[in-house]
């Protein structure tokens, strides 16, 4: 009996969503980032086994805003919530519970799915947060499975959700390839571990106004390595400059970390090239949005 089917993965910013499918993967697919919307469109990994396959859609970070960039951002949690075989729904320490996280929880109850509910950072609670943490999920949800686990800190964490997934997941055929382990183009991950390291490295409000796209990358024979050319595209002036650094030390910083990054994820060594550009309001303008954040290469 081969089981698969599609897992959606919501919760409010920063609970773990990238970091838990990044662990099932065991791939790096999304970006991690103590910043919020690290994460800004729905990215699948695929996780294949002998008699499985999970399509997993990790999702924005639920919350609610009436600006544009966050509009188009919740189209995606939509997406991944109109069609699933099982729903992951995220909380940790924190607790947070809104009512557009509510609201998601009607459409899980609704549609009737089978549903895990995961509190993720345990190590950095007592029983009785734990048990404050999902009351409001359990009040509202019948969940099929209910697990408390630290995935960076319990070396069971993985196990123990694969199972609660593989338990709850049907019958079905297989969609891709078993070598497959992204829907996502080579393209859009490397401008996300270049997004990474720029949110990692600078501070607090730039890093929402930041988007990168890959304009150039082709592998150079001659050099036996890729060339890689991105645009890092911000709003201000001033932005632009923090970005780049006294004597242009920050830029530098961020591309060497990134250069690593992506020669490890693809085998090769790589010349990267990055350019910073201004485009004056460009989270407020739809079509630049659709754009840079789900750029079609």
């Amino acid at each position: 009996m081969f089981k698969s089917g599609f897992v959606a993965i919501i919760g409010k910013p920063n609970v773990g969503k990238s970091t838990l499918l990044n662990v099932l993967i065991g791939e790096k697919i999304a970006i991690v980032s103590p910043k919020p919307q690290a994460t800004r469109k729905s990215v699948k990994g695929i996780l294949t086994g002998e008699e499985y396959q999970i399509i997993f859609v990790d999702t924005p970070g639920v919350h609610e805003s009436s600006k544009k960039l966050n509009q188009v951002m919740k189209k995606y949690i939509d997406e991944a919530l109109e069609d699933f075989d099982v729903a992951i729904v995220m909380t940790d320490n924190k607790g947070e519970f809104d009512e557009v996280l509510e609201e998601y929880l009607r459409q899980i109850k609704k549609k009737n799915k089978k549903s895990i509910l995961i509190v993720n950072k345990i190590d950095l609670m007592d029983k009785e947060t734990i048990e404050k943490v999902k009351k409001p999920f359990l009040e509202r949800v019948k969940f099929d499975e209910v697990l408390e686990v630290s995935l960076l800190n319990l070396p069971d964490a993985k196990q123990k959700i694969l199972e609660a997934i593989l338990k709850l997941l049907p019958e079905g055929p297989k969609y891709y390839d078993d070598d497959i382990i992204s829907t996502e183009t080579e393209r859009f991950i490397v401008a996300e571990i270049i997004r990474e390291k720029i949110m990692n490295n600078i501070g607090d409000e730039i890093p929402y106004q930041v988007a990168v796209v890959v304009d150039e990358m082709k592998f150079r024979e001659e050099k036996n390595l890729y060339y890689i050319k991105a645009n890092i595209i911000v709003e201000k002036r001033t932005h632009k400059m923090i970005i780049i650094g006294a004597g242009g030390k920050m830029i530098k910083e961020i591309g060497r970390q990134a250069r690593e990054e992506i020669e490890a994820f693809l085998n090769s060594k790589v010349y990267l090239d990055l350019w910073v550009k201004i485009k004056e309001h460009w989270t407020k303008k739809q079509p630049l949005i659709e754009e840079y954040i789900d750029p079609r290469f």
